[in-house]
Order: structure tokens, then C-alpha cells, then sequence
């Protein structure tokens, strides 16, 4: 597997970007929260762990300091907003069959919050072009599969999975749509899916886990089993490629994602910003 054996110096930049970020949201105009949210980045950086990790935590300290619940909300409104729009007018360029359904679940991972929105629809425009292209290989193993569990990543990407998991579910396979339990960052969660007018074809679960991507330990016992149980995990994003090297079932993983950063594209050796859908099994 192509994980992140130590995080390359060039991660600990983008932290303090996503220090500022998330201080500018939760406290706008807190030079002392700034100060204190600079200083955690100093005691929790450790290169030997996942960015998405020290990210989370940063996210859960601001979060308790300034007392806001869901700073990226605004951010994710507008996400959702874009995502939803372009997804319908975009999908009908996206109606070949599951490899296709593929590569639309995957366009939607172009959503970045580091990225300004005009960019994010230029991008959804622009289309998919894969840099590793396991796809046929997926759809070949669901046709022999009976539970897959689907990762989430960005609120705005829901629009842009639900034909894949339609698709799924007509097939008679059993889904669980994977979310976590409370606002972080500006990932998909529970009460995103309250808010956002959508119905699911299939189950939502929680991953039980405060944190970008995924951590085994962290998460409850009923995603575990979940986990345990499915065929295929479909996970989307960059946070869950570089935080399950270490989870159990890696044969069963495809990375879903657009590699947005360069560590990322460098680990997986495709240029910056290709779409990956990558199964190497162990």
C-alpha cells in the first residue's frame, strides 16, 4: 500500500494554514485565539503521524476554545449549494454504467476547502481525468460482493455519490453510507444530512470517530462491525487514504479521491489534482 511512512516538512506549512482558517471561522478577529491555536499546532506536530490527525485535533481544541459547534458551516452552505446544482446539470454526461457512476462520485471530491468556490466549479466542469483507474476491477468484484460500506468525505460530494448509491442498492447490494457523528471540518455528518434536501437510498451510519478520515481505534463498535462485515469499503478523500494504513481489511479498500496536495500526488505518482480510484491489495 502507498501510505505516508512520515509526513513530508512541506505538511507542516499547510497546518498553520489551516490554523488561520479555522481561527478566521470559529473566532473571526481573535488575535489570541490565533496565538493559542499556533501554539497547539507546536505541541501537537509530530511528524511521524497522518496530517489529517494533528488536523483534527487542532479542529477540536478551536472548536472548544472559540465555543463553535460548526464553524466551516457557512463554507459547507456554499459547498452544498454549488455541488448541488452542478451535479444535476452534470450527470447526464455520467449515464454509461457503474464505471461511469464512478468517475461521478469521484468528480465530486474536487470540493476543497482550501480552494475558492469559483475553482471548485471550474474543476466540476473540467471533468475527471484519472491518474490509477482500478474501476473495472471494482465493478467486477461488486458483482460478487453483498455489503459495501461507502466513506464520506466533503458535505457538497453527497450529490454526487447518490447515483452510485442507487445504482448499488437496485443491484441488490446492502450499502451503509458512513458519516461522521458531529461537524468536523467541513466533512459530511449526521446533522449536515438533516439539514441538506436529499434522500438516501440506503443506511447512514456513523463512523463514532471525531476525526478527518479515519481512525480504527476511535471509531464505535457498530461501524467496526459494519467494517468487518462488507465486500468493498468505497472510501472517498484524501484524510482516509492517508489515515488507514494502519486499519484492518486493507484488502477490501479503494480510494476514492482527487489528489489535491503534493505528498499525495507524489505517494500515489500522478500529476497534482488527478482522480484516483485505486484498489492494491495486500
Amino acid at each position: 500500500m502507498r501510505f505516508f511512512s512520515q509526513m513530508p516538512e512541506y505538511c507542516r506549512p499547510c497546518l498553520e494554514r489551516l490554523v488561520r482558517q479555522a481561527v478566521s471561522l470559529a473566532c473571526p478577529g481573535d488575535d489570541k485565539a490565533l496565538r493559542q491555536g499556533l501554539g497547539w499546532l507546536e505541541e501537537l506536530y509530530d511528524p511521524s503521524l497522518p496530517p489529517p490527525i494533528i488536523a483534527s485535533r487542532l479542529h477540536l481544541k478551536i472548536k472548544k476554545y472559540c465555543k463553535a459547534y460548526d464553524p466551516y458551516q457557512p463554507l459547507k452552505e456554499k459547498e452544498i449549494s454549488i455541488a448541488s446544482r452542478l451535479a444535476k446539470e452534470l450527470l447526464p454526461y455520467y449515464n454509461k454504467g457503474l464505471e461511469d457512476l464512478l468517475a461521478f462520485a469521484l468528480l465530486g471530491n474536487a470540493i476543497d476547502f482550501f480552494r475558492p468556490l469559483e475553482e471548485i466549479e471550474t474543476a466540476f466542469r473540467q471533468g475527471v481525468t484519472l491518474g490509477i483507474d482500478h474501476r473495472s476491477r471494482v465493478v467486477q468484484a461488486l458483482k460478487e460482493a453483498k455489503v459495501v460500506l461507502y466513506l464520506t468525505d466533503n458535505a457538497g460530494e453527497v450529490f454526487f455519490d447518490l447515483p452510485l448509491l442507487k445504482a448499488l442498492k437496485d443491484r441488490g447490494l446492502e450499502v451503509y453510507y458512513a458519516v461522521k457523528p458531529e461537524p468536523l471540518q467541513n466533512d459530511l455528518c449526521l446533522e449536515d444530512l438533516k439539514k441538506i434536501d436529499v434522500e438516501l437510498p440506503v443506511p447512514v451510519v456513523s463512523t463514532g470517530a471525531r476525526i478527518v478520515g479515519l481512525v480504527w481505534e476511535e471509531a464505535s463498535a457498530e461501524f467496526r462491525s459494519i467494517y468487518q462485515q462488507a465486500d468493498i469499503i468505497l472510501a472517498k478523500g484524501m484524510g482516509h487514504f492517508e489515515t488507514l494504513s494502519k486499519a484492518p481489511r486493507r484488502d477490501r479498500l479503494v480510494f476514492m479521491l482527487c489528489a489535491k496536495c503534493v505528498p499525495v500526488s507524489k505517494a500515489l505518482e500522478v500529476p497534482l489534482h488527478s482522480y484516483i480510484c485505486l484498489w492494491e491489495e495486500s
